[in-house]
């Protein structure tokens, strides 16, 4: 019996404590229902749906995700020597997406609505177009009047070895 008074005086103090501490408000929370967006109501002249991600492609003929079919190209972040503070500006990529068998690239740039189209003399040279000259050999990059403006973002290969199957 002794043991069990202080039980019930510690069991009261630690719930009125509980209840003086915490804040009660007699108001209603109220709940806002957003409007629901539905995809597919923003389509462009040739029938793309950008809320989902598709931009016209002249080479394709067809809407596409550069995301998907393009390499990407990352901006050139031009910085001085004396920053002291580094602020992190999302990165918004540009795309380039090739012809088959042909000369021609496509260019999908983030400040611009459409593409621009490069074409190369032959294989192994830059292609070019509107100020816009991009080196495929060692990599992506992409110039505009002799500046680099975005480099192809790095990709890494691995070898793999062994088997996912633990019996082996």
């Amino acid at each position: 019996m002794k043991n069990i008074i202080p039980l019930i005086v510690c069991s009261f103090l630690f719930v009125s404590c509980d209840f003086i501490m915490k804040k009660h408000d007699d108001e209603k929370e109220v709940i806002v229902n957003p409007k629901p967006m539905v995809l597919g109501t923003d389509r462009d002249e040739h029938g793309c749906v950008g809320s989902a991600g598709y931009r016209w492609s002249v080479l394709k003929n067809d809407c596409i995700r550069v995301f998907e079919e393009g390499f990407r190209l990352n901006p050139v972040k031009e910085t001085t020597v004396d920053e002291e503070e580094e602020i992190e500006e999302p990165i918004i990529s540009g795309f380039v997406t090739f012809e088959k068998d042909g000369d021609r690239a496509e260019l999908f740039l983030p400040d611009k609505e459409n593409s621009v189209i490069l074409t190369r003399e032959k294989e192994g040279k830059p292609y070019n177009g509107e100020g816009w000259t991009l080196e495929t050999e060692g990599g992506l990059t992409l110039k505009k009047e002799g500046t680099v403006k975005y480099k192809g973002a790095l990709t890494e290969e691995k070898q793999v070895t062994g088997s996912d199957n633990p019996e082996q």
